[in-house]
């Protein structure tokens, strides 16, 4: 057998962001060494640094930004500007925008759930692909050609159902997200045997098109579930009705068409795989893997604190996902009974918005004493040993590296009942309904006035981690993947 080649595609996160799922994919890429992967990250905008180092089996990167520029192409192509001019005047003079009227009309279609036929959507964005290595995108988008195709169906639509129109607003952000998250359709794709997304989102639409033009198998791994995640982004956001129609019905089109198209769905816990089966995947691809860390990092080892205080520590980014409020608040109840109680949260900061009115909360509950943002850690397995009980209060995950971190550092955690967490941890900690600070403070009491609870619980969380959730076992598992996918490649190629 010769080496695999994967083409890796993810979507605001490795190698250009930490978290969970850069964790997972900075895994994958190292430990599995007689692979080569090429990797299509879609990133906010170009400015980006990388966070990790790249291994040498990662062969290639294509950067695809959505923001932050004029020329689209010029960045993921890497095509002198010459290039593009030609291809500019070319639209100009015989752009032949007509053949795009079909296939701009079939998405609202699925926009608008008027039509449900995947297959021709699948069809359809293979065209526009094709139809964007010879037009120049911006060229096009920009016609008013498009503006008119796009609009007609947009009225005729609304007319149909008798609702109120959408404003002139929510039309031009409508073309808007179609013109940024469509860029995603156009990075030159190099021909692999497998396609991996990591997510049922836009980065997924690369192994569509390459399954339809190399016969690519198509790998999607679940982390969080995407579709959910979005609405609920989308219920806390104050952008106009009708604009948010449109940009969930876009979500939706593309987390269906990932789910459609897939050869195998690997959620990271059966949590997710739930949620797969409702949005229509067949049970028969559905293939759970859950995550896996290394225990010889995460071990519990003896930390200096700068001072001896109960400590509870949270890693997690500062996001309204991950429900910073419900922290603050526990810590609040647990120092009316233990005042010299510390909460330290490590963690960057994702919404400077949500952090300010953290920090704002912490003011207002009196708990500046007990209470430190710590910043970003280059050090977890640290943070969690820091700490005498661990802390997740998120509102939406899947299967959540840090729970497994920090068990394998014989630390009790308590977390909210989200995604897969109670897999791992109902038996080896406490799992607590998503914002009950009340509860979540209860067990902290528990824990920090019973340490030889602690102790044996903390034993016993480790060695369930040994048994099922390390990096050999998450390693063996997508390894003996890629090569059953590889098999099947060859068999329908023939070879």
């Amino acid at each position: 057998m010769g080496r695999i080649k994967i083409v890796w595609t993810g979507e605001g996160t490795y190698p250009y962001v930490t978290g969970g799922v850069s964790t997972w994919a900075d895994i994958l890429m190292h430990e599995l060494k007689n692979i080569d992967f090429v990797l299509i990250p879609i990133q906010m905008h170009p400015y980006v640094k990388l966070k990790f180092d790249i291994p040498p089996n990662v062969v290639d990167i294509i950067n695809v930004p959505l923001w932050g520029t004029e020329e689209p192409i010029e960045y993921i192509r890497k095509v002198e500007f010459s290039k593009i001019y030609e291809a500019k005047i070319k639209t100009q003079v015989d752009g032949n925008i007509e053949v795009l009227e079909p296939i701009i009309i079939l998405v609202l279609e699925h926009i608008f759930r008027d039509k449900n036929d995947l297959d021709a959507l699948g069809d359809a964005l293979y065209d526009f692909y094709e139809y964007f290595h010879i037009y120049d995108y911006y060229e096009t988008f920009r016609s008013e050609a498009i503006w008119n195709i796009y609009k007609e169906y947009i009225l005729k639509h609304y007319e149909k159902t008798e609702e109120d129109i959408p404003t002139v607003f929510d039309m031009i952000e409508g073309l808007r997200y179609l013109y940024r998250f469509f860029i995603s359709l156009l990075p030159t794709l190099p021909e692999a045997h497998i396609y991996h997304s990591s997510a049922a989102a836009f980065c997924g639409l690369s192994c569509v098109i390459a399954k339809k033009k190399y016969g690519s198998k198509f790998l999607l791994t679940e982390h969080g579930v995407y579709i959910r995640e979005q609405y609920l982004a989308a219920s806390r956001n104050q952008m106009p009705f009708r604009t948010k129609e449109f940009l969930m019905g876009l979500i939706t089109l593309v987390s269906k068409l990932n789910f459609h198209f897939a050869d195998i769905v690997s959620p990271v816990c059966n949590y997710n795989a739930r949620w797969e089966k409702k949005w229509g995947v067949d049970e028969k691809k559905i293939h759970t893997i859950y995550n896996g860390i290394d225990t010889n990092i995460f071990k519990k080892f003896k930390v200096e604190k700068e001072e001896d205080r109960p400590t509870v520590v949270m890693v997690a980014r500062i996001d309204p996902l991950k429900d910073i409020e419900t922290f603050i608040k526990t810590a609040q109840l647990v120092a009316k009974e233990i005042p010299d109680v510390l909460f330290k949260l490590y963690g960057p900061i994702v919404d400077e918005k949500y952090y300010h009115h953290c920090q704002d909360l912490a003011k207002e509950l009196n708990i500046e004493h007990n209470f430190l943002f710590a910043g970003l850690t280059n050090s977890p397995q640290s943070a969690y040993n820091e700490g005498d009980v661990i802390m997740l209060t998120s509102i939406s995950e899947a299967f959540p590296f840090v729970v497994i971190e920090a068990m394998a550092c014989e630390k009790v955690v308590i977390s909210s009942d989200v995604g897969g967490t109670k897999e791992v941890l109902e038996g080896y900690g406490f799992v607590i309904r998503p914002k009950a600070y009340t509860e979540f403070a209860k067990k902290v009491i528990y824990i920090l006035k019973n340490p030889d609870v602690a102790l044996e619980m903390g034993m016993d969380a480790r060695e369930s981690i040994l048994n099922g959730f390390t990096i050999e076992d998450m390693v063996e598992n997508y390894g003996r993947l890629y090569k059953n996918l590889y098999n099947e490649f060859q068999e329908q190629k023939g070879q």
